[in-house]
């Protein structure tokens, strides 16, 4: 027996209710992994504000040394050129290293630097921080900030940026006076300097210094 006139349309309606939801059902996932809303671009000053305040939360964690040196190494990981900053760190060095000791050293590296930042993470537990003035060289934008610890005293610190287009990128940091990958250079340098350019002695060092 057919269906009255109005049932049928009511089915009909109910029936492209439930299609609808099912491709709305399946399009959530697809959804989650889209790109966000662009927003207007940050400034250079304004990216390492961010970025030092999310330091500063880490920094005053109450998270072990261990935990606090994965969660940086996930922060440094989306924020950082680790390549650029490993290369430029050997100095005279650069083009001496074998291809296939690349990866690894790379890795190491970026331990290597999670774990400077745990070590100074004293010097990095402000209250808060506000830049102060930024310079712009070539594809490198520097932005001098300033930390502010509780009772007043203060600090600075300086982020050099890549701002050459695409995502930004930390190059480098200056805590007290002192370029992190500056610091890197002289070690790594002096470490193949005494082992006459002999980089198993270097990577020997990053495993156990990086660990």
């Amino acid at each position: 027996m057919s269906l009255p006139p109005a049932t049928r349309c009511a089915t009909h309606t109910t029936d492209l209710s439930r299609r609808q939801l099912g491709l709305l059902l399946a399009a959530l996932p697809l959804a989650a992994l889209a790109p966000p809303a662009v927003h207007a671009r940050a400034t250079p000053s304004q990216y390492a504000v961010e970025l030092g305040e999310k330091v500063i939360r880490l920094a005053r964690s109450r998270a072990s040394d261990e935990q606090l040196k994965k969660q940086f190494l996930t922060l440094l990981t989306h924020n950082a050129n680790i390549q650029a900053v490993a290369r430029f760190a050997l100095g005279k060095y650069r083009r001496r290293m074998p291809k296939d000791m690349m990866p690894e050293y790379y890795r190491l590296v970026l331990d290597y630097i999670a774990g400077l930042f745990v070590w100074y993470r004293k010097d990095l537990a402000a209250q808060s921080i506000r830049a102060l003035k930024s310079s712009k060289r070539g594809k490198w934008t520097t932005v001098d900030t300033e930390l502010v610890f509780p009772g007043g005293k203060t600090s600075r610190a300086r982020w050099r940026i890549y701002t050459g287009g695409g995502p930004y990128r930390v190059g480098d940091l200056n805590i007290k006076g002192i370029w992190l990958s500056l610091r890197m250079r002289d070690k790594f340098v002096s470490i193949l300097n005494q082992s006459k350019g002999d980089f198993n002695a270097l990577m020997q060092y990053l495993r156990e210094n990086a660990a």
